[in-house]
C-alpha cells in the first residue's frame, strides 16, 4: 500500500540554468511531517513542480528528474495559474474564508479554470493509483479532487486537510458554487480542519446546503461514512527548541542584539497579506508610544513582511500603507540613538529567523484570521528557559490551545496597546511559567503527531467503511438470504415502518402507503409459512387503518400494543400519567421551536422536530431533555430519542421486548427484521445471531445487513 500526497505545489521547485534543470527542495512544516509517516511501502507526492513548459521533451525529462524523488508533476500553463490559482483559489475561496468578503472578485472563466485543473489532478493521479492505496489532499485549491477521485478509482482511500479557515455557514453561502465545492470535499472518507470552530461550520454547511445529517463527527453520504475532525498542526519541535544550541545561530543572535541594541523587541513575522492585521498592529504599537512616553527608547518593533503577491493590486496598496504607516511612526518617534519600528520586507534564513526568536522579548502574532499560525508555536519552542511573552490574536487557530498567551481581539488596537503595556509590566517568573506550559503543549502537538493522528484515523474510517460496504446486501449475500427464505418452514418478519417502508416525510400524516407496498405485504401474508408483523412507533389506530385488513400482526407505540390474530393487546398496563409539569414543559418546546409539533399516544409523548432548522433543533433537544429528567425520574417514565424525535414513555417495553415475544409465539426457522431508527436497534440486538438483521438506510453495529431505503419493496418482492 502507498500513501499519495497531492496538494497545488510540490516540496520542491523546478527551475532551468544553462539548459540544466535545478531542483531546489523546500523543507517545510508539512514535508517534515508527512516525512515521519511509518508504515507504508511508498510516499508519492503529486503536485505542480513550478515551471511552465509547452515542450513535452522538457516535461519528460522533469519527469524524469522528479521520479528518483517519489514526485510526479502537473503541469499548468500560465493561464491555468492565473485563473485557477491566483483567480478561484485566492481571489474568491482565499477571502471568503478569512472574513473579506467584499475583496472577493468572481469571474466564471475562474471557477471553469479550477475545475478543468482539479480534473488534471485526477487525471494525472489515476495513472500511478491502485486499488488499496491512500491518498491524502491538501488543502483548498483541490476541494474538487475527493469526489473525482472516487468517482474514477474504487478501493482507495481518501483524505483531505483545509489548513485555512472554514467560514461560518451565513458565509460560506455566499459561494455560488458552495453545492459543488461541499460534494467534492465529500468524497473523501475523512475531512481535518485545524480546530473544532472550522469543523463545526463545515457540518453546518453539509446540512443547510445538502440537507445531510451528521452524527457528532460522522456524515452519511451515498453508502459511506465520513469523519470530520479536528487535528492541529504543530512545528518540529525539537529542531526549533534546540536551534539556539547551533553556535551559528548563537553568533546571529549576539550579531542582532549588538545591532538592534539593548532595549526590549518586539517581533511579529508574516508574509504579506490582508488577513494578517499588519496595519492594525503598527496601529496598536503607535498607539502604545503615544500613550505612554516613558517606554519611547526602550522597546523597538521588529517587523518581518515577507513578500507575496505584490504585483496584484490589493497586495501592492497594502504594502504601500505598510510602508507609510512605518515611516510615520519612525518619523514621529524616533531619536538619535532609538528606531521604533525596525522592518524587513524580505524572508529570512532559517538560522536567523531563530535568531530573532531567540532575543525577542515579546512576538506579536496579531492575524484578523488565520487557520493555525505556526509561527506562535516556533517563537514558543525557540524561547526554550528564557522569559518570553505571546501576545496572539483569538482569531488564529493556535489560540485554541496556547491559552497562556496573552489573548487579544485583533480588530481592537487599544487591546494591542494594552497587551503590550502588560507584556512591559509582566514579571520574568511570570513570563517563565506561562512560556513552560505553552512549551508542554507545542512539544505534544508537533506536527509529525499532527501527521500520524489524521492517518491513523483515516486508516480506521477505512475499515469502517470496508465493513460498512460488506455489510451492504450484494448480489451474492441476496442470493443466500433468498435460499434461506424459500427452505424455511415457518418464517417471522418483522417490518418497521417510517423510513422502512416508506420514505420519512416532515410531516408524519403525509407517509402513508402506496400500491406497491400494499401490494407486496398482501403477498407476503399471503403465505402461510409468513408470519409477518409491522412493528412502529406509530399507534394502533393509524395502524389499523391502512393495514388492519390485510392479515398482518400489528405493533403499536414501541411494542406498547400488539394485535394477534385479530385483536389488540395492550401489552403493559401502564398508561401515560397526566402530569401538568411534563405537559407544559413540552408544550413550551414545541412553542418555542417553529416547525415542531407534539403527539400524544396511550403510552407516550412525543415531540416531532424533523422540519424545524437544524441548530435551534440540537439546542431545544437538549434543553428537553435537560426539563424532563426531574419529572420523569418521579413518574418513573423513559426518555427515548429517535430519528428527529423524543419520546418519553412508560417503561418495560420497546421493539427489542416485542421482539423477544414474537420469538416466542412459535418455532421460527427464518426470522428477519428490517428498521432504519435508533429504537429498531433494541430489535437488532436481541434477535439470534442467525437472523437476517437489516438497518435500511445507514450502517449498524447490531444488524447484519445494510440497504438504501428505497430498496426494500424491490428485496421483499425478490423473496417472492
Amino acid at each position: 500500500m502507498a500513501l499519495y500526497i497531492i496538494s497545488n505545489r510540490l516540496p520542491l521547485k523546478v527551475s532551468k540554468t544553462d539548459n540544466e534543470y535545478v531542483y531546489e527542495r523546500s523543507e517545510g512544516g508539512l514535508a517534515t511531517g508527512l516525512s515521519s509517516i511509518q508504515n507504508f511501502a511508498e510516499k508519492k507526492w503529486i503536485g505542480w513542480p513550478g515551471i511552465f513548459s509547452d515542450n513535452e521533451e522538457e516535461k519528460e525529462e522533469i519527469r524524469a528528474g522528479l521520479l528518483s524523488e517519489n514526485f510526479h508533476p502537473v503541469f499548468l500553463s500560465e493561464d491555468q495559474i492565473r485563473d485557477y490559482y491566483e483567480g478561484y483559489s485566492n481571489s474568491m475561496i482565499w477571502p471568503l474564508c478569512h472574513y473579506f468578503y467584499t475583496y472577493i472578485q468572481y469571474e466564471t472563466k475562474f471557477w471553469k479554470s479550477y475545475q478543468y485543473v482539479n480534473q488534471l489532478f485526477c487525471d494525472e493521479a489515476v495513472k500511478i493509483l491502485k486499488p488499496g492505496d491512500m491518498v491524502w489532499i491538501q488543502d483548498y485549491q483541490l476541494m474538487l479532487l475527493p469526489a473525482l477521485l472516487r468517482e474514477r478509482i474504487e478501493g482507495i482511500s481518501i483524505g483531505y486537510f483545509h489548513h485555512i479557515p472554514f467560514p461560518s455557514y451565513e458565509l460560506f453561502r455566499v459561494l455560488p458554487e458552495r453545492a459543488e465545492i461541499l460534494k467534492g470535499l465529500l468524497g473523501a472518507d475523512l475531512i481535518g480542519f485545524h480546530t473544532h470552530d472550522y469543523m463545526r461550520h463545515f457540518i453546518s454547511a453539509a446540512y443547510r446546503v445538502l440537507g445531510l445529517d451528521s452524527d457528532l463527527d460522522e456524515i452519511h453520504y451515498n453508502d459511506r461514512v465520513i469523519h470530520v475532525d479536528a487535528f492541529p498542526m504543530g512545528i518540529n519541535y525539537d529542531l526549533h527548541h534546540d536551534a539556539i544550541l547551533d553556535k551559528t545561530v548563537q553568533k546571529m543572535a549576539n550579531q542582532f542584539r549588538q545591532n538592534f541594541g539593548n532595549h526590549k523587541l518586539a517581533l511579529s513575522v508574516d508574509r504579506l497579506d490582508y488577513s494578517k492585521g499588519i496595519l492594525h498592529r503598527l496601529k496598536g504599537f503607535s498607539l502604545f508610544l503615544e500613550r505612554h512616553p516613558e517606554y519611547r527608547g526602550k522597546v523597538s518593533l521588529v517587523m518581518v513582511v515577507v513578500p507575496s503577491r505584490d504585483k496584484v493590486d490589493r497586495y501592492a496598496d497594502l504594502k504601500t500603507k505598510i510602508d507609510e504607516m512605518i515611516g510615520a511612526v519612525n518619523g514621529t518617534y524616533s531619536s538619535l540613538d532609538w528606531r521604533p519600528i525596525y522592518y524587513f520586507y524580505h524572508g529570512f534564513p532559517f538560522e536567523e529567523l531563530m535568531a530573532l526568536y531567540h532575543i525577542a522579548n515579546f512576538a506579536l502574532v496579531t492575524p484578523l484570521r488565520d487557520g493555525m499560525n505556526l509561527v506562535a508555536k516556533e517563537y514558543v519552542a525557540v524561547k526554550r528557559d528564557n522569559p518570553g511573552v505571546l501576545i496572539l490574536s483569538e482569531m488564529a487557530g493556535v489560540a485554541a490551545e496556547l491559552k497562556e498567551a496573552l489573548i487579544i481581539n485583533p480588530n481592537d488596537v487599544e487591546e494591542i496597546e494594552a497587551a503590550l503595556l502588560e507584556a512591559m509590566l509582566m514579571p520574568e517568573p511570570e513570563q517563565k511559567k506561562r512560556m513552560l506550559k505553552m512549551q508542554k503543549t507545542v512539544s505534544k502537538q508537533s506536527v509529525n503527531k499532527w501527521a500520524s493522528d489524521f492517518v491513523t484515523e483515516l486508516n480506521e474510517i477505512k475499515m469502517k467503511n470496508f465493513l460498512l460496504q460488506n455489510k451492504k446486501i450484494d448480489i451474492k449475500s441476496l442470493k443466500q438470504i433468498i435460499e434461506q427464505y424459500k427452505r424455511a418452514k415457518k418464517r417471522l418478519l418483522i417490518l418497521d415502518y417510517d423510513g422502512t417502508l416508506v420514505p420519512i416525510m416532515k410531516l408524519p400524516e403525509l407517509a402513508i402507503p402506496e400500491d406497491q407496498l400494499m401490494q407486496t405485504l398482501k403477498a407476503l401474508a399471503a403465505d402461510k409459512r409468513n408470519s409477518v408483523v409491522i412493528s412502529s412507533g406509530r399507534d394502533a389506530d393509524f395502524l389499523d387503518k391502512w393495514f388492519g385488513e390485510l392479515g398482518l400482526n400489528l405493533a403499536a407505540e414501541h411494542g406498547a400494543f400488539y394485535k394477534a390474530h385479530g385483536k389488540w393487546i395492550e401489552n403493559s398496563a401502564t398508561t401515560f400519567p397526566e402530569d401538568d409539569e411534563l405537559s407544559n414543559i413540552m408544550q413550551q418546546i414545541v412553542d418555542k421551536t417553529p416547525g415542531s409539533r407534539l403527539e400524544i399516544k396511550k403510552t407516550s409523548m412525543v415531540w416531532h422536530y424533523r422540519n424545524c432548522d437544524k441548530w435551534l433543533a440540537d439546542l431545544r433537544e437538549k434543553q428537553l431533555i435537560h426539563a424532563l429528567m426531574m419529572p420523569c425520574a418521579r413518574l418513573n417514565l423513559q426518555i427515548m430519542r429517535g430519528t428527529k424525535v423524543i419520546e418519553v414513555k412508560t417503561v418495560g417495553f420497546n421493539k427489542g421486548t416485542e421482539a423477544v415475544r414474537l420469538m416466542e409465539t412459535d418455532d421460527y426457522d427464518f426470522v428477519m427484521a428490517m428498521g432504519d431508527d435508533i429504537t429498531d436497534e433494541d430489535m437488532f440486538h436481541v434477535l439470534p445471531a442467525e437472523a437476517v438483521t437489516i438497518k435500511v438506510g445507514s450502517i449498524s453495529d447490531y444488524a447484519r445487513f445494510s440497504m438504501p431505503q428505497h430498496d426494500t419493496i424491490n428485496f421483499l418482492n425478490s423473496l417472492m
